[in-house]
């Protein structure tokens, strides 16, 4: 059982626990302990099985270490069954949306209303007016956080789609067969639909093997052509081929269809025909993918760019070098146990020297944030003695102090500026009052963003993919603005945000905005969240030279004083 999964079951417990109206206190404990285990870089089960006293660890206690070692052992725990039958199962759906809370949550159920089918209904039909706590405001956001939901239903999370795709491609490795991503996950979309795997082997070879890799469950038949399983609730088709054209097959599955479109109609110019297995009429081997666009007079255009008839004539003026993971030198937005990270700033740093990172930011919240542990000018000036005993341990690595500070209502922010003066570098972020009109909310962050203190602007959108929409915000006048002040803008690797998109990203590159590439990491695991952020900025047409965080530490740190002098 994974990290992931144990965490996810103390997050379950928490929310049974809240919703069955256990101590405050008590329920807050187990939602930190559920976050830390899912963080946690090394895997608990294994030190289960292998005898270790969880009890002492900080954080985790005799109570907290029993449930787990049952779900090691069991896969359940009678604690967790008692709850589930206490509580209606679709009620605790409902705390994932945007507005509602325990106490709300309780309310609804009170109504009868205890699974967001119901609270669907609830909302066509007019039905939440009476509900305590329902007001107006609240509504409008259960109905926005609503539509999230569903926009993600029978979908998964770019990084959801990796981990399985790993699994998958590795299981069949295993079997002696290759498998090749395609489709939405080949061209780095935040939210795939199916995870998409071509594979050289008969149809019915491949059903064999598929129901073999872990605790797959088949949806099709022996013999069918994709095969379809289900891997920790990602849903994948695994396409069996000829060997002679996987390359061509995954280019057709990968598209999107008006990218191929406008190929075969450059094909039927060219007297050729684009096909599912490649080019007929070619005398290029039209099987291999770099040969349908050797035959068609066109560079090989990488997945992430491809999406219509405009990619196609942006290719023919010339591709730029599109920034790889290997450029990016340090990472300026990661948290630690001074917040609401679940690492030391040691640990972090060391965890990022072992990335090759010339350099990081340590960028716990401010306090307004209302996480655990934000930081406010004393609290900062305890870390930085902190980060100076680490620094002295880790003369190879630059560790930069810094703060992500909340923009407040105003587009004031959080620390006045005597403390952001001694910073070496400041990210600002909405994380509160998102119901504003889209001309107060540009205003607020431009505001922000006018201080002179002021590095990096995060997260622009507010965005959280399946929970939480963007804010209204003018985007182009976002980044306008941005250009203006020399204010670099994020995008922020982690799996729900990936914020800005690539369309925003797009934008940057063609106004000359500068882009920091962050991961956002909570923890260890999560500095990864950066490869993520890579593929958006890729997505985007971004080039190395774009991107705030390739440059190298005298680089960096002329940019960060660029504003100050």
């Amino acid at each position: 059982m994974t990290n992931a999964q144990l965490g996810g079951f103390v997050a379950e417990l928490a929310d049974l626990m809240a919703l069955d109206g256990a101590d405050r206190r008590r329920v807050s404990h187990y939602r930190r302990a559920g976050t830390a285990i899912r963080r946690f870089d090394h895997p608990l089960a294994a030190l289960i099985a292998g005898g270790a006293d969880l009890s002492r660890v900080p954080g985790i206690g005799k109570g907290l270490a029993g449930f787990l070692g049952d779900l090691v052992r069991d896969g359940t725990s009678a604690r967790l069954e008692r709850y589930r039958e206490r509580v209606p199962p679709g009620l605790p759906a409902l705390l994932r949306l945007d507005g509602v809370g325990v106490t709300r949550a309780r309310a609804l159920r009170d109504a009868g209303i205890d699974s967001v089918e119901k609270l669907g209904d609830a909302l066509a039909n007019g039905e939440l007016r009476g509900v305590h706590g329902f007001g107006p405001a609240v509504v409008g956001r259960v109905r926005r956080g609503l539509a999230e939901m569903a926009a993600l239903s029978g979908k998964s999370l770019l990084s959801e789609a990796d981990r399985v795709a790993g699994r998958m491609i590795a299981g069949l490795r295993g079997a002696g067969l290759e498998g090749r991503v395609a489709g939405e996950l080949a061209r780095r979309v935040e939210v795939v639909g199916a995870l998409d795997i071509v594979c050289g082997a008969e149809p019915e070879v491949l059903w064999a093997e598929a129901g073999a890799i872990g605790r797959a469950s088949r949806s099709s038949g022996k013999g069918d052509n994709p095969v379809e399983v289900s891997l920790d609730g990602v849903r994948c088709r695994l396409w069996a081929v000829p060997r002679e054209v996987i390359g061509a097959v995954r280019h057709h599955l990968t598209g999107p269809p008006p990218y191929l479109e406008a190929l075969a109609g450059r094909a039927r110019g060219k007297g050729l025909e684009l096909t599912p297995a490649g080019i007929e009429g070619s005398e290029e081997d039209g099987g291999r993918e770099a040969a349908i666009y050797a035959a068609l007079g066109l560079p090989w255009i990488p997945p992430e760019l491809r999406e219509d008839a405009a990619t196609l004539a942006r290719a023919e003026r010339g591709l730029p070098r599109l920034v790889e993971r290997g450029d990016i030198r340090g990472d300026l937005h990661m948290h630690t146990t001074w917040s609401d990270g679940v690492a030391t700033v040691r640990r972090m740093v060391q965890a990022a020297a072992g990335r090759g990172y010339r350099y990081v930011a340590i960028t716990d919240h401010s306090p307004s944030t209302g996480v655990v542990g934000g930081l406010d000018a004393a609290r900062l000036r305890a870390q930085a003695a902190e980060i100076a005993r680490v620094q002295e341990d880790h003369p190879d690595i630059r560790i930069l102090r810094g703060c992500e500070v909340d923009i407040l209502r105003d587009g004031t922010l959080d620390l006045d500026d005597e403390i952001l003066s001694e910073l070496d570098v400041v990210l600002a972020s909405v994380h509160s009052v998102f119901d504003m009109t889209a001309a107060r909310m540009t205003d607020r962050i431009v505001r922000a963003m006018e201080n002179p203190f002021v590095d990096v602007l995060c997260h622009p959108t507010g965005r959280k993919l399946g929970r939480r929409g963007p804010y209204p915000v003018d985007v182009p006048e976002i980044l306008r603005e941005a250009r203006r002040l020399d204010v670099a803008v994020e995008v922020n690797g982690g799996p729900r945000r990936l914020d800005l998109d690539h369309r925003g990203l797009s934008l940057c590159g063609e106004l000359g905005v500068s882009v920091v590439v962050s991961s956002d990491a909570h923890s260890v695991t999560q500095l990864d969240n950066v490869d993520h952020g890579v593929d958006q900025a890729r997505r985007g047409w971004l080039q190395s030279d774009q991107i705030v965080n390739t440059g190298t530490l005298g680089e960096v740190s002329r940019w960060i004083g660029r504003r100050r002098r």
